[in-house]
């Protein structure tokens, strides 16, 4: 996202310089964009962003008396301090952030998000764990690489309830525990897992990057209650 505002700073540096451009030449077109480069160039020291580009364009300025360099000079500075200040948000955090918008929408009210990467910890918890129910029944015919599987430990775990083994996580915990669950997935590489208790729910949305990988965990909703279609808890 840096170089989008750098590029938005340099066309409003050209469109300021929009009502003198009969009378300029290529050279001091030329000139305007070195002086905006030059701008840029910064030391950081100890996390305070020194502006050298400018402090040489400032010097360079003075010098030669261009004082159409000045609007250069000003944008050249807001370009250093904004990039070097801004938070850097990338392409994948703003459809991220999309999408969490879009998810919060069901719910009456959501008490917290967390979100993951695939590195985070927490997928690796939560697979060691099922890994680790499945060695205790190793019998059970549960896929223990199914999202509902590692979501259940992960909300269980989260309310400090014990889990007995696999078969009793996907068949008896929903009706001893009161509880109801629900797996959506609107397609191959999207699966939503919802366990919803009578006083707070919870929703995990699960991503891979193709249809032969498996699946991790995006994003954690804390919710108290669906808008609509709420379930009867058994």
């Amino acid at each position: 996202m840096g170089w989008i505002l750098w590029i938005c700073l340099l066309a409003f540096l050209l469109v300021s310089y929009f009502d003198q451009r009969k009378s300029m030449g290529l050279k001091k077109w030329f000139t305007i964009l070195g002086v905006y480069f030059i701008c840029n160039f910064s030391v950081n020291v100890f996390g305070l962003v020194i502006p050298v580009g400018f402090i040489i364009g400032l010097i360079y300025v003075n010098k030669t008396k261009q004082t159409h360099l000045s609007n250069a000079l000003i944008f050249g500075l807001i370009s250093v301090l904004a990039l070097s200040y801004t938070p850097k948000i990338s392409f994948n955090q703003i459809k991220q952030l999309s999408q969490v918008s879009k998810d919060s929408e069901q719910f009456n009210q959501v008490k917290a998000i967390s979100n993951f990467t695939l590195e985070s910890d927490i997928n690796v918890v939560l697979k060691t764990a099922a890994e680790n129910l499945k060695d205790k029944t190793p019998l059970s015919e549960i896929p223990i690489d199914d999202p509902h599987v590692a979501f259940s430990i992960w909300v269980l775990k989260h309310k400090n309830i014990a889990i007995k083994n696999l078969d009793w996580l996907w068949y008896e915990a929903p009706m001893e525990l009161h509880f109801y669950w629900q797996s959506n997935r609107p397609d191959p590489l999207l699966d939503k897992e919802y366990v919803i208790f009578n006083n707070v729910g919870y929703m995990g949305v699960f991503q891979r990057t193709d249809a032969s990988s498996t699946y991790y965990l995006q994003t954690i909703y804390e919710f108290d209650r669906l808008k609509t279609n709420n379930p009867l808890i058994p």
